[in-house]
């Protein structure tokens, strides 16, 4: 049987379209294969601890107790959640009282608030709305003169910081037909 020279470069052609994928090229050697940024590891330093005839010797096979697992050090550093969370364990007394001078904790959900907050503060209301005087309200700020104000005379007192109510802003603007006619 007679091959074509026609037949035989359109299978040289295939052949080398087949080569030029990724998989080919991981297969021989030709693409970059970094390592995965979250299994490498950095290992504890090796040390001679003062009190060895004190220690229990290792047992094979068993994780170094000392070793961070890189799956749960990468989930610590992408979810702020993770790392935030209280470490499993006793606080030292320093931690102790740390905690206690910080206050007590915010409310759940605060940030949510804040993100809310900050949401309807930057989104620009609409053309109707700013005519009709509708759009949402931003959340008032603090005014920072009367709460100094406020805490300064709470310390003359003795009181607390949180005593009272904080002195707040409105940032609401009047809008077009408010501020013409003045009677909306």
């Amino acid at each position: 049987m007679k091959r074509s020279p026609a037949a035989a470069a359109a299978l040289l052609l295939c052949a080398s379209l087949a080569a030029c994928s990724t998989a080919t090229k991981k297969t021989f050697g030709l693409e970059a294969n970094p390592p995965d940024a979250f299994d490498v590891g950095t290992q504890a330093p090796l040390s001679l601890p003062p009190e060895l005839g004190v220690m229990q010797p290792p047992n094979p096979g068993q994780p170094r107790p000392q070793q961070v697992d890189a799956a749960q050090a990468g989930a610590d550093t992408l979810d702020p959640d993770n790392a935030l969370a209280p470490a499993p364990g006793n606080t030292t007394p320093g931690e102790q009282a740390l905690l206690s001078e910080a206050g007590p904790a915010p409310p759940p959900g605060i940030r949510a608030t804040v993100n809310q907050n900050a949401l309807v503060a930057s989104r620009p209301p609409g053309f109707v709305a700013k005519l009709m005087d509708t759009a949402p309200s931003p959340a008032p700020t603090v005014d920072a003169a009367a709460e100094q104000k406020r805490l300064q005379e709470d310390e003359a007192l003795g009181q607390p910081a949180t005593a009272g109510s904080t002195p707040q802003d409105s940032n609401k603007q009047p809008g077009f037909f408010s501020r013409i006619l003045g009677i909306f």
